[in-house]
């Protein structure tokens, strides 16, 4: 008697808790695949954050080894890297440039970091400005235009790429000795 009422009782059912099943299991793949798609976006991004950060900071490091070496008179106008400003002329350290991938038109800083390579540096000698002489107004602030000895004025810029040699960063400072 068991056995007739086990057999009439699967005769009713359609399959309906297989079909809910699957259902369910094809959802949970999907949030998951989901949820990996968006972790693996958030690990480049974070990668590349980070790899931006450290071209920044070795081309920031860069800038004062050059300050430091201008300091020292490590650097004469007319050798490679160091050029006399000209208004009319192309800016050499803008991005495009091919000063940044022409050896001898740029200066191997030396100063590596966490990067994959040296940084580069350019540095252009801006024409001299007088030092203020005393002034204390706030017109005279700037440091131009004052009655004291002429004082050299520098551009400095370096470019690095980060540790995977994808970001580039160029920053500038402007040195005066």
């Amino acid at each position: 008697m068991k056995t007739s009422l086990l057999k009439s009782g699967c005769r009713s059912q359609r399959g309906f808790v297989l079909l809910t099943a699957l259902v369910m299991l094809l959802v949970l793949t999907l949030t998951a695949l989901v949820a990996m798609t968006f972790e693996s976006n958030q690990a480049r991004v974070a990668g590349n954050t980070a790899n931006a950060q450290i071209a920044f900071q070795t081309a920031d490091g860069a800038l004062r080894v050059a300050e430091g070496n201008l300091l020292a008179g490590l650097y004469q106008v007319g050798t490679n890297g160091v050029y006399q400003f000209v208004a009319a002329a192309s800016p050499l350290w803008l991005p495009s440039s091919t000063a940044w991938t022409t050896g001898g038109q740029y200066i191997d800083s030396g100063f590596q970091g966490g990067s994959s390579q040296d940084a580069r540096i350019i540095v252009e000698q801006l024409p001299s400005v007088s030092a203020n002489g005393g002034c204390v107004s706030s017109a005279c602030s700037s440091g131009y235009g004052g009655s004291g000895p002429p004082q050299r004025v520098f551009r400095i810029s370096s470019r690095a790429v980060g540790a995977n040699g994808k970001s580039v960063v160029i920053v500038q400072s402007m040195f005066r000795e």
